[in-house]
């Protein structure tokens, strides 16, 4: 009788990772790191990098504007957040909700209450 649930138990988990190929779906998550486009922007890339089991973000940069102070960046529960601040604009605060091989989506919104939204960054080579 042990060996037929063995058996079974191997059976199943079998299929479910045949139907899990056929369907597409993977188990690995995409990784953050690398440098992302904000295309909502005139070229804003900010660059991320693994730190430990998560990410930090390293820069925030538009070669039209210059480098933006980047304030804070941080890690946690599967999110990361990060702060930058534009030359003569109030501060932006974005936080990570998902990511995929090519697009990091982020909400973000001005440090000093304003407005905000979502960007769809756009991962570059």
């Amino acid at each position: 009788m042990v060996r037929n649930k063995k058996l079974l138990y191997a059976f199943f988990a079998i299929l479910m990772a045949a139907i899990m190929l056929a369907c597409g779906i993977s188990t690995t998550k995409a990784s953050m790191a690398g440098k992302w486009l904000d295309p909502d922007t005139e070229g804003t890339i900010t660059t991320i990098a693994a730190q430990g089991d998560g990410f930090i973000v390293v820069s925030v940069m538009n070669p039209a504007r210059g480098v933006n102070e980047l304030t804070d960046t941080s890690w946690s529960n599967g999110v990361l957040s990060w702060t930058y601040c534009p030359e003569g604009m109030y501060c932006i605060v974005s936080k990570s909700v998902s990511v995929t091989d090519k697009i990091l989506t982020a909400e973000w919104s001005w440090a000093d209450g304003g407005n905000g939204g979502t960007t769809k960054f756009e991962r570059q080579p």
